[in-house]
């Protein structure tokens, strides 16, 4: 008898905390999570130390090139290979043969750069000396005057120097 009343007090307060009927008709319940809609804005405090990529031209108009010299660096062709140039796979711009480096305007306005003969820019079209010219004439070379120090000899236009 004291059994049956336990008994019937633990179903009833099973009955309590969830009945049959709403046990088997329960749906689950599905979480609802709620994401961003706007998107924050991030910063980057490691971004700044890229390596320097050295890009440009190296080598200028009527300036000498011998085979394999590099002219232009670049990415992208701002500048188009034309006669006696070369491009590389990163567009780099380089001499296929020895000469002098020339720029010029194409149609639509595309740079080319092309390698030419060089041109001897000594000496005046007239023949006269250059500016150049005439002051190298005025001074003997260093080695003249160390060797002429070392036998004991001055150069014209040099005092004599004593070699000690």
């Amino acid at each position: 008898t004291m059994y049956a009343a336990l008994s019937s007090k633990l179903s009833t307060a099973t009955l309590r905390i969830a009945p049959h009927h709403r046990v088997a008709d329960a749906k689950p319940r599905t979480a609802v999570i709620e994401c961003a809609h706007k998107k924050g804005t991030g910063s980057v405090k490691n971004g700044r130390d890229g390596n320097a990529k050295y890009l440009g031209v190296k080598k200028y108009g009527e300036e000498k090139v011998t085979t394999g010299c590099i002219i232009v660096r670049q990415r992208g062709n701002k500048f188009h290979a034309g006669d006696g140039v070369g491009t590389g796979k990163d567009f780099t711009l380089f001499a296929l043969r020895d000469g002098e480096v020339h720029f010029k305007v194409g149609a639509n306005k595309k740079k080319f750069v092309t390698v030419v003969d060089a041109v001897n820019r000594s000496g005046r079209a007239d023949g006269q000396p250059t500016r150049k010219d005439k002051r190298a004439a005025m001074y003997s070379p260093r080695a003249v005057i160390r060797a002429a120090a070392e036998e004991g000899i001055a150069p014209a236009g040099v005092e004599r120097v004593d070699a000690r």
